[in-house]
């Protein structure tokens, strides 16, 4: 791993970065970057983030612009804008020796932008998203990255990106090298396997309590909204998952949890779980993310009214008036 010793701002001292997207992530990279001394420009389209950067005090310019005056090009809009921005708005203004960092490489792994030889390119991916990036560096720690050197024209791809690193602080906490095709794979495998397999998890465990008669709002709360279930996992971050039940759980606790562990999923699970990385990998969930795409996210508007509807939802919106909270 890369860690404050082994970057320098030095590195980027002399370069003018553009942060393209003021979204979730740009405004923190943007905000870390200055607070590092690194000379920012904000692009972005004509909208509410761009009146953020604005308010914010950050040199804001439509994308073009702000590339055509940077050497160094941050691509932080959602990923199926890329195409289009890219193409339209940065390509144009890439120059050679230019530096081109994704903070995901899902547009390189697919192959839905074409590169110019004669620049650099880096993947630079946080593993966390927007606010903690921010709320970390201003405590004086960081967020994991992922880092790749995708193409090195200069001979000094690797020291720039590690530069941006730690001007936004990601060397503080580590940086892994880790390739493109694999963040890409991981970071969507986690989307489409984990975490609906987590809040599958704490809908059964809440319908099951319901059914049997509990009160909605205490089953909720005991099963993830008190967020004794989160800080677990945030401590397991760095213990351990079996480890934290060790540290944390009384005898009792630690009793139940083995004699559980192992049966609640099926061969099935691991099964569906091949076929969505196998799906990942071999490009069919990108063709069917596209057909959804062009009929205009359909299925997102379903499962929106579907989990607005359902019992664990409107629970927690019972629990958020009880507390007077919107």
């Amino acid at each position: 791993m890369y860690f404050e010793k082994d970057a320098s701002l030095h590195d980027i001292q002399d370069e003018v970065v553009a942060v393209v997207g003021y979204g979730i992530q740009g405004k923190a990279f943007a905000a870390n970057l200055r607070d590092s001394g690194v000379t920012v420009v904000v692009g972005n389209r004509d909208d509410d983030y761009r009146a953020a950067a604005v308010a914010d005090g950050f040199d804001t310019r439509p994308i073009a612009e702000a590339v055509a005056a940077a050497s160094t090009v941050l691509l932080l809009i959602p990923d199926e804008a890329h195409q289009e921005v890219y193409g339209t708005q940065i390509a144009p203004g890439l120059r050679a020796g230019d530096l081109f960092v994704l903070a995901h490489g899902f547009s390189l792994r697919y192959r839905r932008i074409a590169l110019p030889q004669d620049i650099d390119v880096a993947l630079l991916a946080p593993k966390m998203f927007g606010k903690p990036i921010r709320q970390r560096y201003t405590e004086g720690s960081g967020v994991l990255a992922f880092l790749d050197v995708v193409e090195d024209r200069t001979g000094r791809a690797l020291r720039r990106t590690l530069g941006l690193a730690k001007a936004v602080g990601f060397t503080r906490y580590g940086v892994l090298p880790v390739s493109l095709a694999t963040e890409t794979e991981l970071d969507l495998f986690q989307e489409q396997f984990l975490t609906p397999l987590l809040l599958d998890a704490f809908r059964t465990a809440f319908e099951v309590l319901v059914e049997a008669g509990c009160d909605p709002v205490p089953a909720l709360l005991d099963m993830h909204a008190s967020g004794e279930m989160a800080e677990m996992m945030v401590e397991a971050a760095t213990t351990g998952l079996y480890e934290v039940i060790e540290e944390q759980g009384s005898p009792t606790c630690r009793f139940g949890v083995q004699k559980y562990l192992g049966t609640l999923l099926g061969p099935e699970v691991r099964d569906k779980g091949a076929q969505i990385l196998a799906g990942i990998r071999n490009g069919d969930f990108v063709a069917e993310l596209s057909r959804e795409a062009q009929a205009g996210y359909p299925s997102l508007a379903d499962y929106e009214a579907a989990y607005k509807a359902a019992a664990m939802t409107r629970t927690h919106d019972a629990y958020r008036a009880i507390l007077g909270r919107p």
